[in-house]
């Protein structure tokens, strides 16, 4: 356990001391810099805010730097990054105006240097933890703790939750998690794209924005979870999510140049993708194109520069929709267009892209790269919208009295006019009052078509009309068709499984025992199941839930 006496060259006559026991961590690393979650915390501009790390291998420690701005030295020289160092007893380490000085190694000490004189409060030994009882955590629920909440803008909050005991949250970079909630005495799920990265497994990390009532639709209800977390979400607050899964996932795309698209919250995923490629040192080209409505509206803004300062390989460039008064702003401006794309990835027909956002933003950017031919078997999307229900069918209405009013026959209507009736001829010579002319034959009547009489409708057997029948417990749910089986079942308190609520990432799948289905999109899903986001049934419909 190394005890390392930290000086700020500023205040040279401020001095601490820490020990260090990376040998304890989960990953056995202990991280240094400007950011709160460090074990090494400085206060300090030119350090970055993950500098470098102490790392415990093989009985001995070492340091690294992780790719930081200004660099580290290690005894006055340089050091290469991603290189570890083998530390010892007298050893210095300069990161930024700081200057760590490794006093001892278990017990080992170094030449008398630096203050001994260290009261029980310049020590800050880091919290124990028992590695032998570590798991990996892919299936299933977990309980899981807020340890921490990040203001990223002024209605965006990231919450990163850890397990007790501890476990390596282990996912793909873009997956989401779901959360299992209680809100107001009703249990209530929703899905998250996960924004930390697998790379740093211990913790795992959600960003949520706060939703208002649409502009368009100002009497609907705000968003319901992601405000509740706001408001209510606490350090310490306890809550079940569900493991990680779905498909929007560099891993199910290798790829050696990518470009990630992004607007608002849609940032998130395309976070814990690059957060994986830098921290994994992949040989990997990013572009990273982020659309926001004004510069208070960036969301991760230092961190992404940062990533641009530190890694070559990741391009960043951020365009706002709405500049605001006293907030200057240098780059590109606009909604994204194809005089953009070219000129901030003049390569992209060669890149393979990633697209998440609202669904205006998604629909958008879609038929954008459609009309540029833009390769689409290298486009893949994620949508926080979720599947757009289908809409009832309005009936109009029709007054007493006026139920002509609404039909409308499809082909013309014409009433043939009867044939003229010829009179009879008479003979001048023949007009006397005591004439009586024989009657003339009736002419023949001529046929005119009346409509035909509209079918009467047989009563419909009760399996024809749309119904849910959960196989498990028995209840029956009558419905309209229009709705999917999992908006119906909801409605009704029936807990189902789901996830993206698209149909894309198959975590509402159940084995369906009878009846037919119809899908409004391409569903891909196995046969003798149904993917209950997106279904709608016709007729009777027995699932297996």
């Amino acid at each position: 356990m190394p005890e390392i006496i930290i000086i700020d060259t500023r205040k040279p006559q401020e001095t601490k001391s820490i020990l260090l026991a990376p040998e304890n961590q989960l990953n056995q690393e202990c991280l240094l810099g400007r950011d709160e979650r460090c074990h090494i915390v400085v206060d300090d501009s030119l350090a970055s805010r993950t500098h470098g790390k102490i790392a415990f291998r093989n009985g001995a420690y070492y340091y690294s730097d992780l790719g930081s701005r200004n660099g580290s030295r290690i005894n006055n020289e340089d050091a290469q990054l991603n290189q570890e160092y083998l530390l010892k007893p007298s050893d210095t380490i300069a990161l930024g105006n700081h200057l760590l000085w490794v006093k001892a190694i278990s017990g080992m000490q170094a030449p008398s240097a630096a203050p001994q004189s260290l009261t029980p409060a310049q020590y800050m030994p880091l919290a124990t933890i028992d590695t032998t009882s570590l798991e990996t955590w892919t299936q299933g629920t977990k309980q899981v703790k807020c340890v921490q909440i990040i203001d990223e803008t002024d209605d965006v909050k990231t919450f990163t939750f850890m397990s007790k005991p501890p476990v390596k949250f282990n996912y793909q970079p873009g997956q989401f998690i779901t959360l299992n909630l209680n809100i107001n005495g009703k249990s209530v799920k929703r899905s998250y794209s996960i924004s930390s990265t697998p790379s740093r497994p211990h913790s795992i990390e959600v960003t949520v924005k706060r939703v208002p009532a649409p502009a368009d639709e100002p009497t609907a209800p705000p968003g319901l979870v992601s405000n509740w977390l706001h408001d209510n979400m606490r350090v310490g607050s306890q809550i079940e999510i569900n493991a990680p899964m779905g498909k929007f996932t560099n891993f199910a795309n290798p790829s050696a140049k990518v470009f990630f698209i992004s607007a608002g919250s849609g940032i998130t995923p395309m976070m814990s993708m690059s957060r994986w490629i830098c921290d994994t040192v992949s040989n990997v080209d990013i572009v990273f194109l982020h659309s926001a409505r004004s510069p208070k509206d960036i969301i991760f803004r230092q961190e992404l520069e940062m990533m641009t300062a530190r890694y070559p390989n990741f391009k960043l460039a951020i365009t706002v929709t709405r500049p605001e008064r006293g907030q200057p702003w240098y780059g590109y401006t606009g909604r994204i267009n194809e005089t953009i794309l070219p000129a901030i990835a003049p390569d992209y027909m060669e890149r393979t892209v990633y697209v998440c956002g609202p669904n205006p933003f998604m629909e958008a950017t879609k038929a954008l790269l459609q009309k540029i031919n833009f390769p689409m078997d290298n486009y893949y999307e994620e949508s926080f919208g979720g599947a757009k229900k289908k809409k009832k069918k309005s009936i109009p209405t029709v007054p007493p009295g006026d139920q002509t009013s609404l039909i409308r026959p499809a082909v013309p209507t014409f009433s043939p006019t009867p044939a003229p009736v010829a009179s009879p001829t008479i003979p001048p010579t023949s007009i006397v009052s005591s004439y009586t002319p024989a009657p003339a034959p009736a002419p023949a009547p001529v046929p005119v078509p009346s409509p035909a009489p509209a079918p009467v409708p047989s009563p419909a057997p009760a399996s024809s009309s749309p119904v849910i029948v959960l196989g498990k417990s028995g209840q029956e749910i009558p419905c309209d068709g229009e709705e999917t089986i999992l908006d119906v079942a909801e409605g009704e308190g029936a807990d189902l499984p789901f996830g993206c609520r698209m149909g894309a990432c198959g975590a509402c799948k159940v084995k369906k025992l009878e009846g037919e289905v119809i899908y409004d999109d391409d569903v891909d899903c196995e046969d003798g199941y149904v993917l209950t986001c997106v279904a709608r049934p016709v007729g009777r419909v027995t699932i297996e839930a």
